[in-house]
């Protein structure tokens, strides 16, 4: 076992090395079992992740969140299922947090997650309230960075466009970095979101976003592209790396 998980770490799974004591399933191992029904499957990625794309059937519970250690050990002691934690793929940890943060024993992580998952089993996966999941849908990474502008370029579009901070209150602490030009619509409020989207559509506006550290935003692409909207940009690095400057 000791040697199988370290080549398997070599192939691209680091929270196995990080989190040696933490027992993980692999994709093949945990369709079988979802589809036999003996598992709760707990999505550990924030609430607009889950909202994008998930696997069906999953319950969301934000690793993140201040309650969720009260309201996972809820859910365990309401089953006597296993329940196995996910998150967006084999370098994101959120799933591995999870496990720990919980305290539970009878838990595993699924640390393929999400996208390795739509793509082999598009019927058990929901993509923008759809299923089964269209594979060509999926968002790729060079597709992302193509909207990716340097903190300049960004910076001079500004002036005819529609600037929203899509980071959480807490991030944000207060007022935008661009000098009240932004506004705030952090991710989990979709009232919002959708009044600044629309506001470019309506206006023929680029509409440019940017969040704490460049990575929130590779699930606002996916309901920008859902709106139609075919001009848009993000800051590269977001918040954190150009306070500063």
């Amino acid at each position: 076992m000791f040697l199988s998980c370290t080549v398997l770490a070599d192939e691209g799974f680091p929270g196995r090395d990080k989190y040696p004591d933490t027992p993980y399933i692999t994709l093949n191992d945990f369709y079988q079992g979802y589809k036999n029904n003996e598992y709760v499957v707990v999505d550990a990625r924030s609430h607009f992740e889950y909202k994008i794309i998930q696997i069906k059937g999953a319950i969301n519970l934000p690793v993140n969140d201040d309650s969720f250690f009260i309201q996972v050990n809820e859910l365990a002691q309401s089953t006597s299922k296993t329940l196995v934690f996910y998150c967006n793929g084999r370098r994101c940890m959120k799933s591995f947090k999870a496990a720990v943060k919980s305290k539970l024993h009878n838990i595993l992580v699924f640390d393929a997650g999400i996208f390795e998952w739509s793509k082999a089993y598009p019927e058990e996966s929901i993509l923008l309230g759809e299923s089964p999941v269209n594979p060509e849908q999926l968002i790729s990474s060079s597709q992302l960075k193509e909207h990716f502008l340097p903190l300049k370029e960004f910076e001079s579009l500004i002036k005819n466009a529609v600037l929203i901070d899509v980071r959480d209150l807490k991030e944000r602490r207060g007022n935008g970095l661009f000098l009240l030009a932004d506004k705030s619509a952090p991710l989990d409020d979709t009232r919002k979101l959708e009044r600044y989207l629309n506001k470019a559509i309506a206006e023929d506006k680029t509409l440019l976003a940017y969040d704490q550290a460049g990575k929130q935003v590779r699930w606002l692409q996916y309901y920008i592209e859902k709106k139609g909207i075919k001009s848009y940009y993000f800051m590269a690095g977001g918040a954190k790396y150009y306070r500063y400057e």
